[in-house]
């Protein structure tokens, strides 16, 4: 008779026992975790994310299927291997097991699929497949040629993945198992702590965290258990792929009518379907970057070379948009995964250099899931040379500035599609939904909107009304890039946390300059500012912060986080403009950030619902409800300057001026391709001038892309067919190349064509000169840019030129400003149907079209402003490098309340602010704004401004510096006295 001493020796004496035991208890606690824990926790609001389309559905698919793998696991230990313990333990060990780990890793880890991760899913799962068949297949080995075949085939597949991932396993299974044998021998040293520490943390969660209970109590003992199991898998797994490959091999053997022709076949099988794994995985993991950035590294030196670039432009796309997407295809970057360095020097106490070698062994078995940096990581053993994972940073970076610069446009407008999908690929639903909204620009959502037109005639004030609701658990930005017609003007902007107009926080009109800084210095401070700035002839930018977060708190009776809504955020502009065509013309939206409107959006125009579409800001114009007949307009300046404004007539129009020298500047970017046929409309009306006694030279601009330098050429020598266009500049640029090909060419007047875009592009720092001519930038298709960079503004505006949407119309307004039937004006234009013109008062004419009751009309006073700036900025344009001058430009705005190019409008809520916009004011530097990216308002480098921490930001501080250094003093005692932090 057996004693129960014995009998238990005995049993654990028993593969038998051990199979069942193994198979029988993972699988109880991986079940229970995944039915208690995991399925209820996670899958419903993965199932309203796919439906809402925030998830993508393959990401649900994983889901159920890592849900489903103990289930199925379970259901065939108790019916078809019920009996047959070895089976059951291949089963666990050699499919269950591995496939959980390649549906956790693909769910939790990988997030846009590469070529390379799904090589080797397809491969294991392949692999995996054939064992399955070959535990459940109890006639296996009796089975067909065919099919023996193919069972050895899928075998060595499975082999190849067992070798692949139990040497990738190996690298962390090694330093765990050392460190959990160090941390097993500290609990048992001090077991009445672990237990004290354990009950505590566990009437915390009873208290506090009930739901979370099935989840983190079986989570953890499947932590523990699978973490025992997981040390032991780079020997077990690759030991059970081999002996069931060498089964089926031994099957094929048995087969064959001469058994050395079957060891040739099943060699000849596996050889080939190993060789072909390794060429399919060294194939699969040849990433683009690398040759997409050496093309694009030196400039073509001929258009040959330019050419031939392009028709490899699918290489170059792909290259810039794997490094722009690296951050959601890849888990680190190659030089960079030093927490493998760091597992063995702690873990083992090896030393750097021997640990920074398994480092670099480590990536290249991991190279499926590493971006491979252009710039290969440098030797350098210091912290922070690429230790801090910046490789993907920075090329991310560097790509979509490459892109830009190729493809003349942003890589996120772009890519947009692929961009969008990165973003969304991710299990995380609050993630994937973050990264969805940061792409398509959906946080904040526009909860009112409306519009209030008030007529005088024919003209009209404006005014547009907005409340703004964040969607987000952060703090966001709502910027817009709008246009008016060129003779309106901006005349207020301001915030308030309600619609009560008399709690309203008012404007202040500050020098361009120092309203920028301002606002970027509070947007650091998280304090409410809004930006109102003119950045071309017509174009602004409104900028509105912080509009706050969604409120989120614990609810202790339903056991789960309440999310409200913030407090929403309350906007007022205004602006000025005159009728067109019976309407009053409405801002047009260029590009917005952050924003959306929907369905349910409360949209209205003097009261009545707007005619606009979903993705319309506004309607293009509101029809006016009284006669807008247009009348002459005059207003006097105190500094004894007179504005004039009066209707157009067919009359007024001008001839071309006789003698006229003209310079053409013809933009050569890529994006002008789609424009080739008004470029060639606009060329044959050039000739026309030119066959009528115009002198007209054409300038040929070239991107750094494009493999030859800008050149002047005869235009009647230009074929518009054969104009190839390629690279991608912006207007900065054109003016610059103009200006250093003409030499001592003198003009009358520069048109340059080009197109809406190259304001995404930047400036880089371009120093453009002033003309001595006006410039005309004709962006041809009618489509405007965001706006310019201050040079290329003041050169513009300065000049006495302007931008418009066709030729014809700025050679009207050139021939009008050329024309001299008034002597007395300083300044004309021909702008929106009105004929403008500055005048100096005392030598006025009695004209009766000219004087009339309104010469002292308040109401115009702010336009007639922004054309008296314009006309001062030409008189003194040699002089916009002295501040004084720019300061005379200013008080005019100051005094008229508009926004003008070198004076925006400010929101400033405390009496702090007051006084630091006072200090920027007095800088030299107040007018020098600097050029930023399109997007949210963002430091260059944050470090570099200066402000006190608000008191939030005081206690967040002391949090972090408590934490530091409770994690000090606690490593310090459990590591000993050799610890060093």
């Amino acid at each position: 008779m057996l004693t129960p001493v014995k009998g238990l020796l005995q049993i654990l004496r028993n593969p038998r026992a051990w199979a069942y035991g193994l198979f029988w208890s993972w699988n109880l606690i991986f079940l229970a975790f995944m039915g208690l824990g995991f399925a209820p926790t996670v899958l419903p609001d993965m199932l309203v994310a796919v439906r809402t389309q925030v998830v993508p559905a393959s990401f649900l698919v994983y889901a159920l299927i890592l849900t489903l793998i103990p289930a199925v696991a379970v259901l065939l230990g108790l019916t078809l291997l019920r009996k047959e313990p070895g089976r059951l333990f291949l089963l666990g060990y050699g499919v269950e097991g591995p496939l959980m780990l390649m549906v956790a890793i693909r769910f939790f880890v990988v997030r846009e699929m590469t070529p390379g991760i799904a090589l080797l899913l397809s491969i294991a799962g392949l692999g995996m497949a054939a064992l399955l068949w070959q535990i459940l297949d109890h006639k296996i080995d009796r089975r067909g040629p065919l099919l023996t075949r193919l069972r050895v085939l899928g075998l060595t597949l499975l082999l190849f993945t067992s070798l692949y991932v139990g040497v990738w396993i190996a690298f962390y299974a090694v330093p765990l198992g050392a460190e959990a044998l160090r941390a097993l021998g500290e609990i048992v040293r001090d077991l009445p702590r672990f237990w004290r520490d354990l009950w505590q943390s566990l009437v915390n969660l009873f208290t506090n965290e009930w739901r979370w209970i099935p989840f983190a109590v079986l989570g953890m003992l499947l932590f523990f258990y699978s973490a025992t199991l997981f040390v032991l898998m780079p020997v077990a797994v690759p030991l059970l792929s081999l002996r069931a490959w060498w089964s089926g091999v031994r099957a094929l053997v048995s087969q064959a009518q001469v058994p050395r022709l079957g060891w040739l076949v099943a060699g000849a099988i596996t050889i080939v379907t190993l060789v072909a794994c390794v060429s399919l995985f060294v194939l699969s993991n040849q990433q683009p970057q690398q040759r997409a950035f050496a093309l694009l590294e030196t400039p073509p030196a001929t258009l040959a070379e330019a050419q031939a670039l392009m028709e490899r432009e699918d290489m170059i796309r792909a290259g810039l948009l794997n490094a722009y997407l690296a951050p959601q295809r890849y888990i680190s970057a190659v030089g960079e995964v030093v927490h493998v360095r760091q597992m063995y020097t702690a873990a083992l106490k090896w030393s750097d250099e021997r640990a920074r070698r398994a480092q670099q062994l480590y990536e290249i078995v991991a190279s499926p899931l590493l971006y491979q940096p252009v710039k290969a990581a440098a030797e350098d053993t210091t912290p922070g040379s690429r230790d801090n994972n910046f490789a993907i940073r920075d090329e991310q970076l560097e790509a979509a500035k490459l892109y830009a610069g190729f493809f003349d446009q942003p890589i996120q407008k772009g890519e947009h599609e692929a961009v969008v999908r990165a973003a969304r690929s991710t299990w995380s639903i609050e993630q994937a939904e973050a990264g969805w909204l940061a792409v398509d620009d959906r946080e904040v959502r526009l909860a009112r909107q409306e519009i209030t037109i008030t007529e005088h005639g024919d003209w009209a004030e404006g005014e547009l009304y907005e409340v703004y609701q964040n969607k987000t658990g952060q703090r966001q930005e709502v910027v817009y890039y709008f246009s008016l017609p060129e003779s309106a003007v901006v005349t207020g902007v301001w915030l308030g946390n309600s619609a009560d107009r008399d709690q309203r926080f008012v404007y202040r009109v500050s020098p361009r300059g120092a309203a920028q800084a301002m606002y970027r210095n509070e947007i650091r401070r998280n304090i409410d500012p809004a930006l109102v700035e003119q950045i071309g002839p017509r174009q602004y930018r409104l900028r509105i912060f912080p509009i706050e977060p969604l409120q989120m708190e614990w609810d202790p009776a339903s056991q789960r986080t309440r999310v409200e809504d913030g407090p929403p955020l309350h906007l007022w502009l205004t602006w000025r403009v005159f009728a067109h065509e019976a309407s009053w013309p409405l801002p047009r939206l260029a590009e917005k950030r952050n924003i959306y409107w929907d369905a349910d959006s409360v949209r209205l125009v003097n009261g009545e619902a707007m005619a606009a579409g979903v993705d319309e800001w506004l309607p293009a114009a509101v029809p006016a409800t009284a006669p807008t007949e247009p009348v002459a307009h005059r207003f006097d300046f105190p500094n004894g300057e007179t504005v004039l404004a009066r209707p157009a007539m067919a009359a007024d129009l001008p001839a071309p001026a006789a003698g006229l020298r003209l310079a053409a500047v013809l933009d050569r970017s890529r994006s002008m391709a789609s424009y080739a046929d008004d470029v060639a409309a606009a060329l044959e009306r050039l000739n026309q001038l030119a066959d009528a006694g115009a002198a007209v030279d054409l300038y040929l601009t070239a991107s750094p892309y494009r493999g030859e330098e800008p050149a002047l050429v005869e235009l009647a020598a230009v074929d518009a067919d054969e104009i190839f266009y390629f690279g991608g500049q912006n207007a900065a640029e054109l003016l610059v190349q103009f200006d250093e090909l003409r030499g001592d060419q003198l003009y009358d007047a520069v048109v340059v064509l080009t197109d809406g875009s190259g304001y995404e592009l930047g400036s880089d720092g371009v120093s453009v000169p002033v003309p001595a001519a006006p410039v005309w930038l004709v962006h041809l298709g009618g489509e405007f840019p965001l706006g310019y960079d201050d040079a290329t503004l003041d050169a513009i505006q300065a000049s006495g030129g302007g931008v418009t949407g066709n030729l014809e119309d700025a050679l009207t307004r050139l021939f009008f400003a050329l024309s001299g039937e008034n002597e007395t004006a300083t300044a004309r234009d021909l702008i929106d149907g009105y004929l403008w013109s500055t005048v100096p008062t005392a030598e006025l004419a009695d004209d009766a079209e000219m004087i009339s009751s309104a010469a002292t009309d308040a109401g115009f006073a702010p336009l007639a402003a922004r054309r008296l700036l314009l006309t001062e900025l030409q008189r003194v344009r040699a002089q916009l490098d002295q501040l004084e001058t720019l300061d005379q430009l200013h008080a005019l705005a100051v005094e008229q309340s508009i926004v003008t190019p070198l004076s925006s409008m400010i929101v400033l809520i405390t009496p702090r602010q007051e006084q630091m916009l006072d200090q920027l004011e007095a800088r030299g530097d107040r007018f020098e704004r600097e050029v930023e990216q399109v997007g949210d308002t963002l430091p260059e480098n944050a470090f570099a401004l200066t402000g006190v921490p608000e008191p939030e930001e005081w206690l967040l501080l002391a949090l972090v510096a408590a934490m530091v250094v409770w994690y000090l003093r606690s490593t310090r005692r459990v590591q000993g006295p050799e610890y060093t932090a």
